[in-house]
This record gives structure tokens, sequence and C-alpha cells, in this order.
């Protein structure tokens, strides 16, 4: 380090300093991680012993479903099968929806820009649809 300049030097410590904490953050997160595995077995072996499921431990998060993203040209077929098989005495935009597997928003976007293919009766919540 003699041969370099001051500022060279303070340029190397700071680097030094960077990769210092990068690497103590990457201990934290590997003991976090560690932590919680250690946690999770402790709630398993305390459900094993007292043959309740985990009552005090926190629900697992559900996370959103994804579903592959359809066009109205691919969408359309799929609407009319439901309804021609479920939907004798109408369908709502949310049964429609779990029978094409999409999203009942996606259904709803998709009757509102075709509103020619199925006749509506209702309003709000309660709107049943209909083959035409």
């Amino acid at each position: 380090m003699a041969n370099l300049s001051a500022t060279q030097q303070i340029e190397q410590l700071e680097a030094q300093i960077r990769g210092l904490r990068q690497q103590a953050l990457a201990e934290l997160h590997e003991k976090l991680a560690e932590a919680r595995r250690t946690v999770a077995d402790l709630e398993k072996q305390l459900a094993e012993v007292t043959g309740n499921s985990t009552e005090g431990a926190a629900a697992p998060v559900r996370r959103r479903t994804r579903r592959p993203s359809v066009t109205n040209e691919q969408l359309k077929p799929l609407v009319l099968k439901a309804m021609a098989e479920k939907g004798l005495n109408g369908l709502n935009a949310k049964d429609i929806a779990e029978f094409v597997g999409q999203d009942p928003m996606r259904v709803r976007k998709f009757i509102a820009e075709n509103p020619s293919l199925l006749k509506r009766q209702g309003a709000g919540p309660g709107t049943r649809f209909f083959l035409k």
C-alpha cells in the first residue's frame, strides 16, 4: 500500500467495507432462515406431542394462483361451453370464472366487451347471464 495514493487507499478500504457489509448481511439472512426452520420444527414437534394441529401458529400465507393469460378469442368458446353445460338457470360471472379457470374480473371484462354474446338479467352482484 506504500505505492498507492491516499485516494486509492480510501477506495480500496471502502470496497473492503462494502464487501464486509454484504457478507454480514448474507450471514444474517442465513441465521434468519435457520431460525425459521427451527421454529417450524418446534411447532411440528409441539403438534405431535399435543395431538393438535398448529393452533397458535400463524396460518400459512395463501398465494394468489397464477392463471395463464387468455385472449378474448380463446375465452369465448370456454364461456359458451360453460353456459351450455351449466347455465340452464343462468350463471353469474364468478360461477363462469370458476368453470373456465379464470379470474372473475377477467370474465366480467370479457362480458362487458362482448355485450351481444350473453343475455344479462339483474343488476349488481345478483346479475345472472344466459345464452341468447
